[in-house]
């Protein structure tokens, strides 16, 4: 029995729509390697190949390959036509709003607008969707959302996205870190340590890196890894590395003794809050308004 995901039958449908890996890549929102793995995890699964790579030129669907592409198309219909059902009885049941939130954002941003939107609109039910920057994408493209929240400063192509606020990162260290007593710090100076971090591979890790980058900060080497802040906290405060983070998400431990905020001398690490919604569904009344509601009520971190 082969076990291909939805996720995957879009790549590949997407690389043939798009003509390259770097194309379809840049439909998703994603980086080049993760197109290259969604093809590789069919080819292994169905145990062929789907393409013809060659260097520089267009990829060719193999024979196996046009007969994966017909039913990858037949499978993306029928789901298509899921999505479209569960939107029409999520219409006709009353007034619902599906909002997907970035983790960070939800835990520590827009945790008191999106309680208090639930609180001030009972004729409306909120649902929430907590995870990685990627679902948020790929929920509110699929249907699963009507709204989705993520920090980042790019928008995502065949989105309606707006700009609700402005969230300012900060360096940390443990308080033992060479560096913690240090006053203004140059970007050189903090490139020569460790940092951890988020996956550089994940959407949320290269916005990072990008932001680092911008700062002066290149080239940081990478000595763990972690997508829950819990393990970075730990990591950090166990001397492994430096690490980049929402200041929101950092300020009771910073207060607390247990993580030292570094006095960087460089551009200040800001990352937008955006919202956005789907070009390709009308937005509905309660999605309208919840969007209404976090554009007026979210406040800036002081």
């Amino acid at each position: 029995m082969f076990n291909v995901t939805l996720r995957r039958m879009e790549v590949l449908v997407a690389v043939v729509e798009e003509g390259s890996f770097a194309a379809a890549a840049d439909r998703f929102g994603i980086a080049q390697p993760s197109v290259s793995a969604h093809i590789m995890a069919i080819e292994k699964e169905i145990g062929g190949q789907v393409f013809v790579r060659r260097r520089g030129r267009k990829p060719l669907l193999t024979e196996i390959g046009r007969s994966v592409l017909q039913h990858a198309r037949e499978l993306l219909a029928e789901a298509d036509d899921l999505r479209a059902e569960v939107i029409k009885i999520r219409g006709e049941t009353g007034q619902q709003v599906v909002l997907s939130c970035q983790r960070s954002l939800a835990n520590y941003v827009l945790k008191k607008e999106i309680t208090d939107f639930a609180l001030a609109r009972p004729d409306i039910q909120l649902v929430l969707r907590i995870g990685k920057q990627e679902d948020v994408f790929s929920e509110v493209r699929d249907g699963l959302a009507d709204v989705g929240c993520f920090l980042g400063n790019e928008d995502i192509r065949g989105m309606h996205a707006e700009i609700i606020g402005r969230e300012k990162l900060v360096l940390i260290a443990s308080p033992n870190h060479a560096l913690a007593r240090r006053s203004r710090i140059r970007p050189q100076d903090i490139a020569r340590y460790d940092f951890v971090g988020p996956p550089p591979s994940s959407q949320f890790g290269r916005g990072v890196s990008k932001l680092l980058a911008n700062a002066g900060i290149a080239h940081v080497k990478v000595a763990a890894q972690a997508t829950e802040y819990m393990f970075l906290r730990e990591f950090v405060a166990a001397g492994v590395g430096i690490a980049c983070s929402l200041e929101r998400s950092v300020a009771a431990d910073i207060e607390r003794g247990l993580l030292a905020k570094l006095d960087f001398a460089g551009d200040d690490l800001t990352f937008d809050v955006r919202q956005i919604a789907s070009l390709r569904r009308p937005l509905s009344k309660p999605a309208a308004d919840l969007m209404d509601y976090l554009r007026t009520n979210h406040k800036a971190f002081a």
